[in-house]
């Protein structure tokens, strides 16, 4: 069910964790801001986790080549969570970063869920098109799966 807050329902809520999925998007870096601003308003804790969805690998020969596209492919997920935290300390704040494996929506679900977020702010669409085209959006599925409010930046 979805549920339409107006301002003053929004700000009497107690948001203390914040999870904020990234993926390198200008959709998702616009959701890190939104939750950058409410950590300075009520002194959130931010969580922003990248997922490195699964390489689809058909058949490489060389184990050295694979190694070598695997590690370039983690390499480009950490500079995006090192720009998260780039984005916070020149706001003089700090926030937790975390990146994961797996399919984006499920592991976004669980972490949510194992960690007891109070709300996920992300972007509405992020840089998943082909897959959205055959599986749906990674927003669409966390704002109808998860345990806790949602925030959809665009």
């Amino acid at each position: 069910m979805l549920h339409i807050l107006d301002t003053s329902q929004l700000m009497s809520l107690v948001f203390t964790n914040v999870l904020v999925p990234v993926d390198g998007s200008e959709n998702s870096y616009r959701a890190l801001d939104a939750a950058l601003l409410l950590s300075e308003k009520l002194g959130s804790n931010i969580t922003a986790v990248n997922v490195m969805e699964q390489v689809p690998i058909t058949h490489i020969e060389s184990e050295k080549l694979l190694s070598e596209l695997l590690e370039a492919y983690k390499k480009e997920n950490q500079e995006i969570l090192s720009k998260c935290s780039k984005i916070a300390t020149e706001k003089g704040l700090s926030i937790k970063t975390l990146l994961l494996q797996g399919n984006p929506a499920s592991v976004i679900l669980d972490y949510s869920k194992k960690e007891k977020f109070d709300i996920v702010i992300m972007g509405s669409r992020g840089m998943g098109k082909f897959k959205q085209l055959i599986l749906g959006s990674v927003s669409n599925k966390i704002v109808h799966h998860s345990p806790c409010a949602v925030l959809l930046i665009r």
